[in-house]
C-alpha cells in the first residue's frame, strides 16, 4: 500500500517536472515573424532602432527594397530576403511559415493600395496573402499619418479620403499604429493570434467539395461547427488538425 502511494507520488513529480521542461521550452522558442522594409523613412535610424529591438523576441524574417540594401549594419545577421530577388516558391513559404507581417514603414500608396485590395506590387501582394491566410499585419504610420500642418491645410476630401481608407484597414483587422508603440502593439497581437478559434462552417464543407478535396486541413484550435459536421459527414470530407 505504501508502496502503491510511493509510486503515484513519483509519477505526479514527473509530471510535473515533465510540464514544467515543456513549459519552458515553448517560452523559449521565438514567434516567426516577417518584417518588410520597402518604402523609405524620414528616420532611418529610428526605423532601423525598432526592427533591431524586435531581434530579441522574435524569429525576425527581413524582406527588403532596394532603398534599404546593402543590409544595415544595424541588421547584420538577421535573415533577410531581396525584394527584387524572391521567388514566388519563397514568397509562398514565408506566409506559411511567419505568424505577423510588420511593415516598419509605410506610405500613402501602401495605405490605399491595400485598403482596396490592388495587389500590383509585392508588398502589398504579401499583406493580401497574410490577410487570406488569416494572419495578421502591423503597420507604423509614421510616414502615412497627417502631422498637424497637414491636418489644417489639406482640402477636406482629401483628408477623409485618408481617414475612409484607415478605417477600412483597422476594419480588415490591420494594426495601424505609430513606430514607437510596434514593438507592444506586435506582443497584444501574437497573443491574439495564437488563442484565436477560426470556426469551420458548412459552407467551407461545400466549397471544399466543389473544389474536388477529400480532407480540409483546418487550424489547431479551429472548431467544426454542427452545421459543418454533418456536412463533412454527408459529403465523406475528413478534417484534419494542422500540426502545432
Amino acid at each position: 500500500m505504501v508502496l502503491d502511494v510511493l509510486e503515484q507520488v513519483r509519477i505526479l513529480v514527473r509530471q510535473a517536472v515533465e510540464q514544467y521542461i515543456k513549459s519552458q521550452s515553448e517560452k523559449s522558442i521565438k514567434p516567426p515573424i516577417a518584417i518588410l522594409l520597402e518604402y523609405q523613412s524620414l528616420e532611418p535610424k529610428e526605423v532601423l532602432k525598432a526592427v533591431s529591438n524586435l531581434d530579441a523576441a522574435y524569429n525576425v524574417t527581413l524582406l527588403l527594397g532596394k532603398s534599404w540594401l546593402p543590409l544595415p549594419d544595424e541588421l547584420a545577421g538577421m535573415a533577410h530576403l531581396s525584394v527584387e530577388e524572391i521567388s514566388h516558391e519563397a514568397l509562398n513559404g514565408l506566409v506559411e511559415r511567419a505568424a505577423i507581417l510588420v511593415f516598419p514603414t509605410s506610405s500613402f500608396q501602401l495605405l490605399a493600395k491595400l485598403a482596396l485590395t490592388i495587389d500590383d506590387s509585392l508588398p502589398v501582394q504579401l499583406a493580401i496573402q497574410f490577410q487570406l491566410a488569416g494572419k495578421p499585419i502591423v503597420i507604423a504610420n509614421n510616414e502615412a499619418e497627417l502631422d498637424v500642418s497637414q491636418q489644417i491645410f489639406a482640402p477636406h476630401t482629401v483628408q477623409e479620403r485618408l481617414q475612409s481608407y484607415i478605417r477600412q484597414l483597422q476594419a480588415d483587422q490591420v494594426k495601424w499604429v505609430p513606430l514607437s508603440k510596434l514593438s507592444d502593439t506586435l506582443a497584444n497581437v501574437y497573443a491574439g493570434y495564437k488563442s484565436k478559434q477560426t470556426f469551420i462552417l458548412a459552407r467551407h464543407i461545400e466549397t471544399a467539395q466543389r473544389a474536388g478535396l477529400e480532407e480540409i486541413i483546418v487550424p489547431e484550435k479551429s472548431k467544426l461547427s454542427p452545421g459543418g459536421k454533418e456536412m463533412a459527414k454527408q459529403l465523406n470530407i475528413q478534417i484534419k488538425k494542422r500540426e502545432p
